[in-house]
């Protein structure tokens, strides 16, 4: 897998929205941020964009992206938001020229899709980490200061609490994932996950059980879960119960989806739509151990 340079002090970094509408009041909290890290802040076209929910029309988005990613003096290309819309627009952009020079790519959620397809057609690393809207529910010093460390190359090692529904083991792969519900419609695409010996990145938000149920049984019925070295399960936030009730809560049903292997499974990692995302390097290489004493992931140098 290709890791893309890491930041250094006083580099150019792309901020843009390739789906939905952010506030303009996020976006100039981003700013800021990145201008105490040292770097300095080139806002897209789409930034302040508004076309229905989009953050422009499908063409604005995609030029933008375009440009940033073209542009040889950008270093990052920083999401503002997640939403919906980067499905409509991903399979226009020409990345004939990231693919000899690639940069960071960093968001989640909707991002999900762009992570995928980069790391399946480009073998190239991603981050999945906060965005500009995250601001609405105020600054998390976590959140920022691991995309932080993420984006500068610092060393990224997690500790994650026990949690009563883990699967003990340890394993070592690259890891992949995001959000559940877009990895299932990604399938059939050439932004299709894939999941052979890697450890897969879980998280989940706004869904009924029901839903979350489909999604991954779906994905198995796929084959995604049938050789993976290990899964890690970040939040599942907002999972509706059902009329009537479903039976299980949202962990239980991860983990049925997953019972007839044998592969460690750690529930609780903070990343995702939860209060604190940690930063991932997506396509990035790392050891998970799961013990009865708690998880960690740590991340390869």
């Amino acid at each position: 897998m290709i890791i893309p340079p890491f930041l250094e002090t006083g580099d150019k970094v792309g901020v843009l929205s390739t789906s939905s509408f952010t506030e303009q009041s996020y976006v100039d909290q981003l700013v800021d941020i990145l201008k105490e890290w040292k770097l300095e802040p080139v806002l897209g076209k789409t930034v302040g964009a508004r076309h229905g929910s989009f953050a422009g029309s499908d063409d604005l988005r995609k030029k933008d992206l375009q440009h940033m990613l073209d542009n040889p003096e950008i270093k990052a290309v920083l999401q503002t938001t997640g939403g919906y819309g980067i499905i409509r627009i991903l399979d226009q952009v020409d990345f004939s020229k990231f693919k000899y020079s690639p940069k960071w790519l960093v968001g989640y959620s909707d991002t999900t899709f762009l992570h995928s397809h980069v790391q399946g057609m480009l073998s190239t690393a991603t981050i999945h980490g906060t965005m500009a809207a995250d601001l609405e529910a105020g600054f998390q010093a976590q959140s920022w200061e691991t995309l932080r460390k993420a984006l500068f190359g610092e060393k990224l090692k997690y500790t994650v609490k026990p949690h009563p529904l883990n699967r003990m083991g340890s394993s070592e792969g690259t890891l992949v994932g995001g959000t559940t519900s877009v990895l299932c419609n990604a399938k059939g695409t050439i932004s299709e996950v894939n999941t052979n010996g890697k450890i897969l990145f879980l998280e989940e938000v706004g869904e009924h059980k029901f839903r979350l149920d489909s999604y991954l049984t779906s994905l198995k019925k796929a084959r995604k879960f049938e050789y993976l070295k290990g899964l890690v399960v970040g939040h599942l936030v907002e999972i509706e119960e059902d009329d009537p009730p479903f039976g299980k809560t949202p962990e239980e049903i991860v983990l049925d989806a997953v019972k007839e292997y044998d592969f460690p499974v750690c529930f609780g990692f903070q990343a995702g739509h939860g209060k604190v995302n940690k930063a991932l390097i997506l396509g990035g290489s790392v050891e998970l151990e799961v013990t009865e004493k708690g998880s960690t992931l740590a991340f390869s140098s």
